[in-house]
């Protein structure tokens, strides 16, 4: 009889335990909440979660690949310390050589531009200026190139940097440091010259509006183009590394 009132008991406390359970759960809300998604961000809401997937992912393949680079160098052996030393001289020189900073050479084009003929007695001054190179012309060419793939330019014998410009002065452009050169333009580029100059002379590029316009461009393929260093000053004076702090 005791057993039998005890499980009574333990019967009742876990009724009346549940029952405080389930009134302590807002369902409405959860409901509400579920049914509250339409298409779009249910969609939406799918998409961010295959998308963190992805990032997680992305974050195990790169700390595979550091810890596979960091055990290259770890321990006291030599010859880690060898190619440590090695390894750091490399990227400099591949740093200095994407920021302009030294001599480089490599596959590429060379493309000559300059005026088209016209006349000043016979021509208007519309007709001359349409035959005539400008600043933006060549800005418009610069940025087709670096579009269609190109790691390094350069316009006659200066090295064209990220933060370079050019400006016209009639006869001449002008460069960012104030230095000048005059036509022929010869812009010498670094990269695969089949797909740049493709895209060069795809249809209704810049390339192809200069030409309409009876300006006179050449594009050469070359094995090997050596492209100078900059004579700019790289010196970071205002910009300094972000460490997301």
């Amino acid at each position: 009889m005791k057993i039998i009132k005890g499980k009574i008991f333990v019967l009742a406390a876990s009724i009346f335990t549940g029952f405080l359970i389930v009134n302590s759960i807002d369902l409405n809300g959860v409901v509400n909440s579920i049914s509250s998604l339409n298409a779009v961000d249910y969609k939406k809401a799918v998409e961010e979660r295959n998308q963190l997937y992805k990032d997680i992912e992305n974050i195990k393949s790169e700390n595979i690949d550091f810890r596979y680079k960091i055990s290259k160098y770890d321990g006291n052996d030599p010859e880690k310390s060898k190619k440590l030393v090695e390894d750091m001289k490399n990227q400099l020189v591949d740093y200095g050589a994407l920021s302009g900073i030294t001599t480089i050479k490599g596959p590429g084009l060379i493309i000559k531009m300059q005026d088209g003929d016209y006349n000043l007695d016979l021509d208007t001054e519309i007709q001359v200026l349409r035959k005539t190179i400008h600043d933006n012309d060549l800005a418009q060419v610069l940025n087709a190139i670096t579009n269609a793939g190109a790691q390094a330019v350069a316009i006659n014998d200066h090295r064209m940097l990220p933060n370079s410009a050019v400006k016209c002065y009639w006869a001449f452009i002008g460069f960012e440091d104030e230095t000048t050169t005059f036509a022929p333009f010869y812009i010498y580029v670094i990269g695969n010259p089949e797909e740049i100059k493709t895209a060069l002379l795809s249809e209704n590029s810049i390339i192809e509006k200069l030409l309409l316009r009876e300006i006179k461009i050449e594009i050469e393929e070359k094995d090997e183009i050596i492209i100078p260093a900059t004579n700019q000053n790289t010196e970071a004076k205002y910009m300094e590394r972000y460490d997301g702090k």
